[in-house]
């Protein structure tokens, strides 16, 4: 079977997928959606459909009970088995008599609703209306639900959600996941001489610095207050402590109230590795080992990285329960130089460069 495709109008327009081999019908619902302001693709049998809808992820399938090769119901239940099409909502379109029992099939394998053909332009651009409301709305949500609306890094949920997925994903390709924890060097000593609001400054810099470092196979999150923890699948230790040093570097490079009065500050930085060697290595436990060595690397000092792989582990060390406080001061946004630092042996650390007046 063929496949039409149709589109107009700006990427950022919900893209609607036609799965339907009556190509009147297609072309129908194509100048309509177009119009509407709508970007189209299509697909005329129920594999292409599938292709298409894992490629391009479209904001709403209209689906066609009676397609070529797979009916509508196998595409729907596939459309809904898998990670990256499982959201997509699909509205069924059928020229046949919308009884109770048809009605019923397609709501209870997942679709969103059902239109019967023939079809009219306000009935569908309705429909479709709806169903891109709410799912902008359960988007919302989940956005609510597992970012961190402070930094816009993933929560602690998600980023529990992500470890363990990686753990998973360890022990069944025999890969590498890395697990990186890192702390902002003597944070309430910041707070209590400059404001609060560097603090916050200092938190928000980092996470940027985080997001603009890591690369398709890192995922960054907030641990909790100055916390920030990344989780590297598919990699390797060497990779893990190289990224960790370039981190350490340059977030020690930028001055803080640049033109003014500059401040340097470092953070530490604790990692632990995974290879599918025990398949009861939960997220806690990895949790546990970066935590264990970022708390090594607070002993050595500031500005420091330590794995846990290169500790004792007869001799590790006890971490002590830390404290975190509330923002209680204002303080104007200050002018910030970021300076990029060429990447060092991931082995040593640099000596915490000097605060002015300190």
């Amino acid at each position: 079977m063929s496949t039409v495709y149709s589109e107009s109008g700006r990427d950022d327009q919900p893209l609607i997928l036609i799965v339907d081999d009556d190509l009147s019908f297609v072309r129908m619902i194509t100048h309509i959606a177009q119009n509407a302001g709508f970007r189209t693709t299509s697909a005329a049998d129920g594999h292409t459909g599938l292709a298409i809808a894992e490629k391009y992820t479209p904001n709403v399938i209209l689906l066609d009970v009676d397609i070529p090769d797979m009916n509508g119901f196998d595409v729907c239940r596939e459309i809904k088995t898998r990670l990256t099409t499982a959201d997509i909502p699909v509205i069924f379109v059928t020229g046949a008599d919308r009884t109770d029992p048809l009605v019923e099939q397609c709501f209870a394998i997942g679709a969103n609703d059902i239109i019967g053909k023939p079809i009219s332009k306000v009935d569908v651009l309705a429909r479709l209306r709806v169903v891109l409301r709410e799912q902008q709305l359960r988007d919302a949500y989940r956005k609510l639900a597992l970012e961190d609306p402070f930094t816009t890094l993933a929560n602690r949920r998600q980023l529990f959600l992500t470890i363990t997925e990686s753990l998973m994903m360890s022990r069944r390709d025999q890969s590498e996941s890395v697990l990186l924890i890192a702390d902002i060097d003597a944070l309430m000593v910041a707070n209590d001489r400059h404001g609060y609001d560097l603090g916050d400054e200092l938190i928000l810099t980092f996470a940027r610095l985080v997001k603009r470092i890591c690369g398709a196979d890192a995922r960054g999150a907030r641990l909790g207050g100055d916390e920030l923890a990344i989780v590297l699948r598919n990699s390797s230790r060497e990779a893990g402590l190289a990224l960790a040093d370039r981190l350490r570097q340059t977030f020690a490079a930028i001055a803080f109230d640049a033109s003014t009065s500059p401040k340097h500050f470092s953070a530490c930085f604790g990692l632990a590795s995974y290879r599918g060697e025990s398949p009861d290595f939960s997220a806690d436990d990895f949790l546990r080992q970066a935590d264990t060595a970022l708390f090594a690397a607070k002993q050595l000092g500031r500005n420091r990285l330590v794995a846990f792989w290169q500790l004792d582990p007869n001799n590790l060390p006890e971490i002590a329960p830390g404290k975190r406080h509330g923002r209680t001061r204002t303080r104007r946004k200050t002018d910030r130089s970021f300076v990029g630092v060429p990447t060092a042996d991931p082995q040593t650390a640099a000596s915490p460069p000097a605060e002015p007046g300190t």
